[in-house]
This record gives C-alpha cells, sequence and structure tokens, in this order.
C-alpha cells in the first residue's frame, strides 16, 4: 500500500506540473486581455511611460518564460525569486496582500462547505437509492427516479435564489450577511453554512440516487446474494453487509471526483450568500484579471482534485478485501 501510495504521488508531480504550463498559456497568451490596460484605463493606455512603470512594479516585465519560472520557482535555483516549489503563490496585483495568506482563511470555509453538501448528497441519496432498488418497478421507485430526474435537472442555484426571495417575502426571513468562522460563534457559524450546504448537495443526490439505484439492482441479482439468503440471513445483514458494500465501489468513485467539483462549484453560493471562500475570491479575481491568485486558485483545485482521485483509489480495498495494491 504504502509503495503505492508513493508512486502516485510522484506520478502526481508532473500531471502538476502540466497543469500549471496550461493555466499559464491560458491567462497569459490565449486569453484576450491585459491587467495593466484594466488597471490604467482607457486614459492611460497611450501613456508608454505609465505603462512601463506599471509592468516593473507588478513584475510584468520579461519574457513570459522568464515570469513563468518566477511563479513556478524554477529561476530560485539561480537565484531567483521563490515560487510554487517553495509555497510561495506570489502576491494580489490589486491588493498587494500573498494569495497564500488569503487561502490560508478561504480554503478551509469552502472546504467545509463542500464537505457539508456532499454528506447532505450521500445521506440523502444512498438511502433512497436503496429504496428505489428494493421496490423496483412499483410507485416508489417511479416517483424516486422522477425526484432524481428532477433534482438533476433543476439549477440548485436557482433554488437558493427562491429560497431568499420568497423567504423574505413571506416570512420576513434573510440569510446572515455578516459571517462568523468556526472558531469565533459556532452557532452563527451553523447557521450560516447549514442552508447553502444543503442546497448545494441536491443536484449531485438526483444523479446519486439513479446511480444508487443501479448498483444496488446489478448486485442484488448476483449469485452470491441468493447464496446469503439460502444461508439464512437476515434481510438486514444480506442488505447491508453484502449488497450494499459491494455496489458502493462506483459510488465511491462518483462521490470521490465529484468533490472537488462541488468545492470549486460553491463560486455562487459564496455570492449568494456572502461567504468569503475560494469561489468568492476566484470570481473577485477574474473581474480583475489578477493573475497570481487565478493561477494560484486553480492549481489549488487541481491538487484537490488529484488527492480526492487518490484516495477513492485506496479506498477500494477497504470496500472489497479482494483488491489489492502490488
Amino acid at each position: 500500500m504504502q509503495k503505492y501510495v508513493a508512486q502516485r504521488l510522484l506520478l502526481a508531480i508532473p500531471t502538476l506540473f502540466m497543469v500549471t504550463i496550461f493555466i499559464f498559456v491560458l491567462l497569459r497568451v490565449l486569453l484576450p486581455a491585459d491587467v495593466i490596460d484594466l488597471i490604467i484605463g482607457e486614459y492611460g493606455r497611450n501613456d508608454p511611460t505609465l505603462r512601463a512603470a506599471l509592468e516593473k512594479e507588478l513584475g510584468l516585465t520579461g519574457h513570459l518564460y522568464s515570469q513563468y519560472f518566477d511563479w513556478v520557482g524554477i529561476s530560485w535555483f539561480w537565484g531567483g525569486p521563490t515560487g510554487l516549489i517553495q509555497g510561495d503563490l506570489g502576491e494580489s496585483l490589486h491588493s498587494g496582500r500573498p494569495v497564500l495568506g488569503e487561502l490560508k482563511k478561504r480554503v478551509p470555509v469552502s472546504f467545509e462547505l463542500g464537505i457539508w453538501a456532499q454528506f447532505t448528497s450521500i445521506g440523502f441519496s444512498v438511502p433512497l437509492g436503496v429504496i428505489a432498488a428494493l421496490r423496483q418497478d412499483k410507485f416508489a421507485d417511479y416517483g424516486l427516479r422522477s425526484l432524481g430526474i428532477m433534482l438533476a435537472a433543476v439549477p440548485n442555484f436557482w433554488i437558493a435564489v427562491l429560497i431568499i426571495t420568497f423567504g423574505s417575502i413571506w416570512f420576513n426571513w434573510a440569510p446572515p450577511i455578516n459571517f462568523q468562522y468556526l472558531t469565533d460563534d459556532p452557532v452563527a457559524h451553523i447557521k450560516i453554512m447549514l442552508l447553502p450546504a444543503l442546497i448545494i448537495g441536491l443536484t449531485p443526490s438526483g444523479s446519486l440516487i439513479r446511480l444508487v439505484r443501479t448498483q444496488m439492482l446489478e448486485v442484488l441479482r448476483q449469485d452470491y446474494i441468493r447464496t446469503a439468503h439460502a444461508k439464512g440471513l437476515s434481510q438486514n445483514t444480506v442488505l447491508y453487509k453484502h449488497a450494499l458494500r459491494n455496489a458502493l465501489i462506483p459510488i465511491v468513485t462518483v462521490i470521490g471526483i465529484g468533490l472537488p467539483q462541488i468545492i470549486a462549484g460553491t463560486v455562487i453560493f459564496e455570492q449568494i450568500f456572502i461567504i468569503p471562500g475560494m469561489g468568492r475570491y476566484l470570481v473577485d479575481a477574474v473581474n480583475n484579471l489578477d493573475y497570481p491568485v487565478i493561477q494560484g486558485l486553480t492549481f489549488v483545485f487541481a491538487f484537490l482534485l488529484l488527492i480526492s482521485i487518490l484516495l477513492v483509489d485506496i479506498s477500494y480495498a477497504f470496500l472489497d478485501p479482494r483488491i489489492r495494491f502490488s
């Protein structure tokens, strides 16, 4: 197991390296916009002196490959500035604050919101998927499948807007505006995070309900399930110890890969509920073409995805004893 994990971590290095190249080329070469033009405005674009001074101040002078080396940290080996290799994500072009310092405050918020949403999705979809499989082609099955299709089709941010709008009109209610961290006020923090977490978890629940149903139906038809019933094992033992456990492998795959997507997808909800997470930080950075912030956040999202995939692969051995990593 340790050897397998070490190999996967080593393979993640070239993957992240390719991610950095893609991010940099997309922002600095292919994007038809320039942060300097955005900062100096329409009247300053014809002033080459002002433009050159601003480029020097923001560290945007020199060739693009040298700027890439500075960001990644490769130039550090021959006396250049530190970069990603040393954990330095640079500084915001607009606020001047270190990107890493901002992420230390925002990553836990977005990660917590994503974890809560994932638990909501799992706790909602797995039991309903099992019920739909056990009641195949009956009223409950048709109703739960229809519910799954509806949840997958309806945008969750639209539900959030409706809840806030009608909550304020009918019940004179609105979500808290002032965000409270868990360490400052746990009760207020839970009140702020609970509603967006529940709503975010609704959309993936629709697909998971149908996936759990399909996997359970496939497993329940296997010979070892009939053998377990023939041995006189109880229905709950057969269902939860044998059937559900073997049906979980593709489900865990979808859940594990979907967690970083849920965390990245909290952008809209952090805007709606005024939550200071990575998503809201990324929206502001994109509006301002803040290169270091966009590059740093995209790199963090890619890193989270790789770690999530690794954890999913490792979990296979615990779900199915027949799987071994050698």
